[in-house]
């Protein structure tokens, strides 16, 4: 946090620092931003009088405003940030995610909450050019909060209809036919269907009461 101008209740402010330092303004934020084409001398006297001045540099949101880009993508889930890291679906995809984060150069900024208000108010603050959005609960909401902010967005595993939006997805039925069918040619008639842990964290043998609750029938 910038300090105060002694006597004055406001922070201190880069104008302030080329004042005291005998520059131009233009000079002092070069010192910040662009040191390298600053002369030695000039940028430690501007150095040592911002830090005697309790001077860090210039806010970094306002120089993001003034680019007017961020070089940062969002991934938004309405799941509690430790999801991120634990579930297999999620690790998988933030691998390829920072994969192509990597080879551009981009940074990536995670945005959770499973309330609803502070969801809200972290896709409308976030520091980012775009989403991509972890669709597989509350994909609906999240859709709405992002269209709001009004940036670029990607959904993935929607679980819903809207030819609006750009969603990438998987074809659970027919990868499941698929795969019982060559099961089936191959002579095979007894089947186990493993799946990751229910949300409820019953395991063993699927009851015809949960059966009944499918997303997906074939």
């Amino acid at each position: 946090m910038a300090s105060l101008i002694e006597g004055q209740a406001r922070p201190i402010r880069l104008a302030d620092i080329a004042k005291a330092a005998g520059v131009s303004h233009g000079t002092a934020s070069n010192v910040f931003s662009r040191p390298e084409i600053v002369r030695a001398e000039v940028r430690e006297r501007v150095k040592a009088v911002a830090e005697a001045m309790g001077y860090a540099g210039p806010d970094p949101k306002g120089r993001l405003l003034r680019a007017g880009k961020v070089n940062a993508i969002g991934v938004a889930s309405t799941e509690p940030l430790s999801y991120f890291f634990d579930d297999p679906f999620a690790r998988v995809m933030m691998a390829g995610i920072s994969e192509a984060c990597d080879a551009t150069g981009a940074g990536i900024a995670l945005v959770s909450a499973q309330n609803d208000e502070k969801l809200a108010w972290n896709i409308q603050s976030a520091l980012v050019d775009g989403f991509i959005l972890f669709c597989i609960e509350g994909g609906p909401r999240l859709v709405e909060l992002t269209r709001e902010r009004r940036l670029p967005f990607v959904a993935l595993a929607v679980g819903f209809d809207d030819d609006t939006i750009s969603m990438i997805g998987i074809d659970n039925v027919a990868g499941a036919r698929l795969a019982a069918r060559h099961l089936s040619e191959l002579g095979h008639r007894r089947f186990a269907v493993l799946s990751l842990p229910f949300v409820d964290g019953s395991t063993g043998l699927v009851t015809p009461g949960r059966l009944g609750t499918a997303l997906y029938t074939a």
